[in-house]
This record gives structure tokens, sequence and C-alpha cells, in this order.
């Protein structure tokens, strides 16, 4: 029986790839030539060249390059557009060596080398990265050291500047995209991504099934898929926000609800924040203030998780909501008051019983 050439295929970084079968294993040869990856993936194919040869020129970022298209229809553009990053950007020193050669103490000299000039959460990503890589052709660097990650303090909207947003907002450009974001909590991927067939007026309802993102060349590209499992929802749209997606919907039933860029509303709620002089904030930290609403609204967890779409109860709780200043400040009172309560009752009770002397 004649045996299927391998067919190569290009990687980003301009290499070539074939991949084979041998003992039921899948091998992968990246050469610079499509002709050479062939030649050589045909010569382990049929027994010519030990496998272990192909070690000799596999460097970390040729590996970086296979994983990301061995996995390609299982990441997010986004993801696969980080790992690009880091390959360009991060661990200068480690990305032409061969991959077999790395060691645990070579990672974490590079580890410290990158503290000198970029963010704990920055090498943290990278060395997420490097990890999986590593490991998928055998190579362990669990372990290493990463510099400590201090708490970020983040600014987001107080109970009292809703309003004043809300307000602002009328008229703007982007009002209703602002409003799914601070009433709904829909992301910005999921609010570009809004088609027609997932408004229902009758319903008075809106569906997430779609977003859009950045692709690996940052081009915007609209997906049939969402962040997750538990992204895809049907929301209540309240009337407020359906009567004006009604109004701009002039008839259509499919394509996008909106077509403005990513950055475009980010700098509306910019300069909404700072007309009305609340904290300022931006897509994301609307999201942020939806939780902290449920949250102080006593909404269950359960449905809190549903209606954010967020798939863990640790991230909706420990990531998203937050308490208002005005709503902590009222539960400190109430912890105030409890204690003085109980410190007045031990005080009343000890002056009775030593007037019974």
């Amino acid at each position: 029986m004649k045996t299927r050439r391998p067919t190569p295929k290009k990687l980003p970084s301009g290499s070539w790839r074939c991949q084979v079968r041998v003992g039921g294993q899948r091998i992968s040869v990246t050469e610079a030539t499509p002709e050479l990856a062939q030649a050589r993936a045909m010569a382990i194919q049929g027994g010519l060249v030990e496998q272990e040869e192909k070690k000799k020129s596999m460097t970390l970022s040729q590996a970086i390059d296979e994983y990301i298209a061995q996995k390609d229809n299982a990441l997010s553009p986004s993801t696969i557009r980080g790992y690009e990053q880091v390959k360009r950007r991060r661990f200068p020193g480690l990305m032409a060596r061969n991959i077999y050669g790395i060691t645990k103490r070579d990672v974490q000299i590079a580890v410290n080398q990158e503290a000198k000039t970029v963010s704990p959460k920055t090498i943290a990503n990278a060395y997420g990265v490097i990890r999986p890589v590593l490991k998928e052709y055998g190579v362990d660097v669990f372990g290493v050291t990463l510099p400590k990650r201090a708490k970020p303090k983040k600014e987001y909207l107080q109970l009292d500047e809703i309003g004043a947003l809300l307000e602002a907002a009328k008229g703007d450009s982007c009002e209703v995209e602002i409003l799914l974001a601070l009433w709904l909590g829909l992301r910005r991927s999921e609010i570009l991504g809004l088609c027609w067939d997932c408004v229902d007026e009758a319903a008075s309802a809106i569906t997430v099934m779609r977003t859009m993102v950045p692709d690996r060349t940052h081009r915007m590209v609209l997906k049939e898929m969402t962040k997750n499992a538990s992204s895809n929802r049907t929301l209540p749209c309240p009337a407020y926000i359906m009567d004006k997606l009604a109004a701009m919907r002039n008839g259509r039933t499919e394509g996008l609800c909106f077509r403005i860029h990513p950055d475009t509303l980010r700098k509306h709620i910019h300069a909404l924040c700072a007309r009305c002089g609340i904290t300022d904030t931006a897509t994301h930290g609307l999201r942020h203030t939806n939780a902290a609403v449920m949250r102080s609204l006593g909404v269950s967890t359960q449905r809190a998780m549903a209606r954010g779409g967020w798939t863990e109860e640790r991230t909706y709780k420990g990531l998203y909501s937050y308490a208002f200043d005005a709503v902590a400040q009222e539960d400190d009172r109430k912890i105030d008051e409890f204690y003085a309560e109980k410190l007045e009752n031990v005080t009343r009770n000890g002056t009775r019983e030593n007037s019974d002397d």
C-alpha cells in the first residue's frame, strides 16, 4: 500500500510544518521550506530517521507556532493573539533556543530579567503560555517562582453616580450600548456582536449568542460563539432599552445592531464620566457596576451568574461584584449599633446587679 505524503502547512512564523503518525503517536516536523518539512516527515514515518532527531531544530518560538496550529480550532482569536504577542515580546533569550535544552533554571532567570521591566501580571501571563507549550513536548518547568502580584485598587461607579451617567447618556450616539453594559451587564464583545435576529420585541428579550472580537491580525470579526457556554443566555429587556432598539431597527431582521469600533464606545463612556464629574470607567467597568447592583439588591448568586453569563461563583463574587461605599457604610453602621447595644445591655445589667447588693 502506497504511503500518503504528509501535506506541509505554513505557520505564522514563515516556517513549514508536517505531521505524521508513528506508532499511534502524532509527530510534528518544522522546517524552513515545505519540501524539507515533507522529506523529513516522510523519513521519520518510514523509520529512516529517528524521531529524536527533530529535537535539534525545535525552538521555543517554533513550538509556540505548532502549539497554536494544533489547537487552532479550540483557541479563541484573542487567546491566539496573546500567544503570538508573548512570542514576539517576552523572554527573548529563550525564544530562539532549542526547547529540549531549556531548564526550569533557564526560565527562572528569564522571569527574573523580565521582572525588571514589566508587571507581575504580564510575566504570569507569559509564563502561562510557555509552560504548557514546553510541557506538550515533554519539557517540564513547573514551579518557577513568579513576582508577587499586588491586588490593584480599581475605581468603579458608586451608587449615587449611576443615575448621573444614565442621564448624561440620553441622546448620546452610544446610549443603547452603554445601557446594555450598565443595565444588563453585557460584555463589550457581546454588545458589538448583537444582531437583530436576537432582539425579540414581542417577548421583550434579547439573546446573547455571538461576539465581535479581534482576530490575530487585530481585525474585528463576528464569531458564532460566546466566551463560554454560560455566556449564551436570553435576558428580559426593559421597555426603556427595547423602545430605543426598536427605534433603531428600521425593519431589519438580521445584521449587526451596532456598527462602531470598540474604542468609540470606550471614548464615549470616558467623555460622559468627565462631563458628569463622576468616577471614570469604561465598558468593562460598567459590567462590574451591574454586578455590584445585583449584589446590593440581594439578587441570588445563581440568578446573578445566569444574567451575567459567569461560569464560576468565585468569578462573580471575587472579581466582579463590589460593595458600594454607601452600602458598606450602612453595613458598618449596623455592625457598630449591634455591638453598642450589647455593650449597653451589659452595662445596664451590671449596674442593676450592683444596686441589688
